[in-house]
């Protein structure tokens, strides 16, 4: 989950994916980015089917339905989202559908979300393990981390489930990880270091960090 837009939670979030491979495990990497999934375009594929489409038969998800709407690319399944804006899109409340059928399939499931807001975003937060809250050191940024804290806490998401995750840290411009910790009250599970140029071919490339 993004803090703010822009902070590189979309890349975090398929690397983290294909990293993970180990043996037979099964990967599942879902863009749940209603309006603005990016995916498709981080991993160059394409899909006639979406997250969508599986909600559209939420109560009768099956082995078939789910091998038709998921796209395998190097050993890992990923569900994408919308390629264009399609009625609902803006209302949608609840992904438990989807994600629990994904849990009973997979050993592991990553999902790349919107942001927090909303109760689209709320009920990925409530049925998730572990939260990656990824942000920058901006000043920006980090206020967006701050208004977040309180609306899930405000909305009963647990702390213990959240891991702040300081993407493109630069210490030359923004705040240092000392100041972060104590400004948010909350510590950094993890500090990722600005490579501009790496992401930025991996991007144009197509491949993976």
């Amino acid at each position: 989950m993004p803090a703010k837009g822009g902070c590189g939670a979309s890349t975090i979030a398929s690397n983290l994916a294909y990293r993970m491979r180990r043996g037979d495990k099964r990967i599942l990497l879902a863009d749940l980015d209603p309006l603005a999934g990016t995916l498709s375009f981080l991993l160059k594929i394409k899909s006639n089917f979406s997250f969508m489409d599986a909600l559209a038969r939420s109560h009768d998800i099956d082995a078939d339905l789910w091998k038709a709407v998921v796209t395998s690319r190097q050993g890992v399944d990923v569900l994408l989202s919308p390629e264009v804006m399609t009625e609902g899109m803006s209302e949608l409340k609840d992904a438990s559908s989807i994600i629990e059928y994904a849990r009973g399939t997979y050993d592991l499931v990553v999902l790349d979300t919107g942001g927090v807001y909303g109760d689209w975003n709320l009920s990925q937060a409530q049925l998730a393990d572990e939260i990656l809250l990824v942000t920058t050191n901006e000043l920006t940024a980090l206020q967006a981390v701050q208004r977040t804290l309180s609306y899930l806490d405000a909305n009963n998401i647990p702390r213990y489930k959240l891991r702040l995750i300081v993407n493109r840290y630069d210490r030359h411009t923004g705040l240092s990880k000392d100041v972060i910790g104590a400004a948010l009250h909350i510590d950094i599970f993890h500090i990722m270091p600005s490579d501009y140029e790496a992401i930025q071919k991996s991007l144009m490339e197509g491949k993976l960090l």
